[in-house]
Order: structure tokens, then sequence, then C-alpha cells
């Protein structure tokens, strides 16, 4: 694009060139060079609507949050159902690329976290939305009164991450998925 041509939404025309970068290449392609020339803008322009790289990748973070915060089951005919369902929802190959990225930079993770909180970007927002489900599961009497809605929640988004990232480029069955989450819940 020449130089001086307004952009419209420039912040998510930048954004949106990320997630191509991250699905096409992966978390190790994502830089602002690859962004500026899958936007196809001048590296300037990156600058001028994030103070450095590292606040870009937190916008992009927190796109993806909020993607995750929105997540709710599609399928809900048992407990097993929704949490698998809400688990391969989660992990997409962008949230996979971007939790890469927030677990190998420490100076991203601090500034993304909030209140000083020892929690992972993303990973919170997936243990959230999973505790969420199975709080409404053990309200409808599919999971035990008594079960403990956090740590399963982590086992299951622990567990989901592990077989995604260990799948590779293919996503894991999802009849893997569905075992783990059947072995975990009570």
């Amino acid at each position: 694009m020449p130089t001086g041509q307004p952009l419209p939404d420039a912040r998510n025309v930048l954004l949106q060139a990320g997630r191509r970068v991250l699905a096409a290449q992966g978390p190790g392609a994502l830089n602002s060079r690859a962004v500026t020339a899958s936007s196809g803008v001048a590296k300037g322009v990156l600058h001028r609507h994030f103070t450095d790289f590292d606040d870009y990748l937190g916008a992009l973070v927190a796109e993806e949050a909020r993607r995750i915060e929105s997540i709710e089951p599609l399928v809900a005919d048992s407990a097993s159902a929704a949490v698998t369902d809400v688990l391969e929802q989660i992990f997409t190959p962008t949230m996979l690329g971007l939790a890469s990225i927030v677990l190998s930079r420490e100076g991203l993770r601090r500034r993304l976290r909030r209140d000083e909180s020892p929690e992972v970007p993303l990973f919170a927002e997936a243990t959230s939305v999973v505790a969420d489900v199975l709080a409404a599961e053990r309200e409808v009497g599919w999971i035990a009164e008594d079960a403990d809605i956090p740590a399963l929640a982590l086992i299951l988004v622990g567990s989901a991450h592990l077989l995604y990232v260990s799948a590779g480029e293919a996503q894991p069955a999802h009849d893997a998925i569905d075992r783990i989450v059947q072995w975990t819940l009570p």
C-alpha cells in the first residue's frame, strides 16, 4: 500500500495479518516483518498503532482471550460431550500458536497478567470457561455435587493442551479428547 494512503481499521488489518501468519507458518514465523508483509503495509504502520511488538502480541492475545471467554458448548447431551466440545473450540491453531508465544516470552506474560496474578494468559481463560461448563453440569446433576470443579478444569485444560501439542500439525482425534474428558470426570 502506498505511503500516505489512509488505511481504514489499521489495527484490525494488522491483527488479522498476525492470525494469517500464525495459521500458515506457525508461531516461529510471527514477527513484525511477517505481519506487515501479510497486511501489505509499511513497518511504520505497525509501530504507529502499537508501542512495540509485545504490545501487538498483547493485542492478539487479548483478542483470543475474548474469543475463548465467549465459548459455550454447542453439544450438551452429556457432561463429557459438552466439555469435549468446549475443549475443541478452545484449542484452535491460533490459540496454540499464541499460547506457545506467551509461554516462551516472560516479558509478554508479565505485561498480560492482571493484578500480578500467577495465571498464564489464555490458559486462565480456558480454565475459567471449562470450570463454568463443569459448574453448570453439576447444577443439572451430570457431575457429582462434591466434585472439585477448579481442579477438574485445570486437569482437563492441561491434558487437552498436551494432547494438542503432541499431535503437532494434525488435530487430535475427537475420540482422544473425549477419552480424556470421560476418564477425568467423576
